[in-house]
């Protein structure tokens, strides 16, 4: 295949793309890394493929992680039996309870249509809280040791997750957002008995060799395997919270408070590592999965019922034409009778999966760096890559 395309300058300083059909990779990147006051990040500057042998750049993937971990690891342990889709929430979260929420069911929080807000800025409760907020102390204070504060972190999020409301009753409305995966990370974790970064190790990235996908959690931290330790990262937004440029952390605040691992955020990878678990799902749909479970990849597939919903289960769907919202995947990809299934993230990233084509397109930048997200600007470079593929493979 050949493959023109790239990220116009001033959009993103790094970027990352792979196009995967079967077992051709095309691969194009572009740019360089800055550290937190305007040097080089360790490890050098090019990002991979400009020079032999260099590290591969890893770039904070935000909410791919609701479809690369969570929902992954919810398709998971559905086949297990240990998760049932159409069961309520409550059965995993007994404090999930009140005004609605014990009627919330797990495909409602896959689906966006729990009912619940799309976001709310929890982080403030962390930063509040004496022994939490000491994770959001300027680097030169923090401590050395986040375990006390990360757990305090993660209390204290999950308490305003106990208490917050449902805008609307369960099912009637879709409205996308972090807290139902925030809460669905929770529901893994309970169902499995272990913690979401580690579910995620040990059930996707081992055994599908994805060795450059993985949360910075406290575990990492402490073991001095998170910022710049030996890897190089594509640095996001400068954050006020923390009074640092985040490189090597969690971009997301509510992420960052109950430490780095979440149902909603927290995953870094690569473009290559994105793509493969995008394959994944698409040979999974045809009965070829490695560790996904063809009847319920077509499940996840699905776009959900609730009035108004371009949703699937954990994975968005090309928007219909003439919808109000205008769709990443261009204006080519996804039109088949199969259609497509992707995600995107905040900082700049995206996953699509065209079933027709059998085509993966996994596309990571750091466009939030340094100045925030500029919708229009990352839509139209998201367009353009996706229909670039589309070209590049008739």
């Amino acid at each position: 295949m050949s493959f023109a395309f790239a990220v116009p300058p001033g959009v993103a300083p790094a970027w990352d793309a792979v196009v995967l059909r079967g077992g051709v990779v095309v691969h194009a990147s572009s740019g360089e890394t800055q550290a937190p006051g305007g040097t080089p990040a360790p490890g050098g500057t090019p990002v991979p493929g400009s020079v032999p042998g260099a590290a591969p750049l890893i770039f904070d993937v935000s909410s791919l992680t609701k479809v690369m971990a969570t929902g992954t690891l919810t398709a998971l342990l559905v086949k297990e039996g240990r998760i049932r889709l159409d069961a309520p929430a409550v059965e995993w979260l007994p404090r999930f309870r009140g005004g609605g929420k014990e009627r919330v069911t797990v495909r409602q929080l896959l689906a966006h249509s729990s009912g619940l807000p799309w976001w709310r800025p929890w982080f403030e409760r962390a930063m509040a809280d004496p022994v939490a907020g000491r994770a959001f102390l300027p680097p030169a204070e923090r401590p050395g040791d986040l375990a006390a504060a990360f757990a305090r972190g993660r209390e204290v999020v999950a308490e305003a997750l106990w208490e917050e409301p449902l805008e609307v009753d369960p099912g009637t409305r879709a409205l996308y957002g972090d807290p139902a995966f925030l809460a669905l990370g929770l529901l893994v974790e309970a169902a499995a008995g272990a913690p979401l970064d580690r579910l995620f190790a040990e059930r996707v990235a081992v055994p599908m060799g994805l060795g450059d996908t993985f949360f910075v959690g406290e575990g990492r931290l402490a073991a001095g395997q998170g910022p710049c330790a030996g890897r190089r990262y594509a640095p996001t937004e400068r954050c006020p919270h923390r009074g640092e440029v985040n490189q090597g952390t969690v971009n997301d605040d509510n992420a960052w408070a109950v430490g780095g691992v979440a149902g909603h955020a927290g995953l870094f990878s690569t473009a290559g590592n994105v793509a493969r678990l995008g394959q994944e799902w698409l040979l999974a749909l045809e009965g070829r999965g490695r560790i996904l479970d063809a009847k319920v990849a077509r499940e996840f597939a699905r776009r959900d019922p609730t009035p108004g919903s371009e949703r699937a289960l954990a994975w968005d769907t090309p928007s219909a034409p003439g919808s109000a919202v205008t769709s990443s995947i261009g204006s080519v990809l996804g039109r088949g009778p199969l259609g497509a299934i992707g995600h995107l993230g905040y900082t700049g990233c995206s996953l699509w999966i065209d079933r027709d084509r059998q085509l993966v397109c996994a596309l990571l930048t750091n466009h939030v760096f340094p100045g925030g997200r500029r919708p229009a600007e990352i839509l139209a470079v998201r367009q353009a890559f996706h229909d670039a593929a589309a070209g590049a493979v008739g």
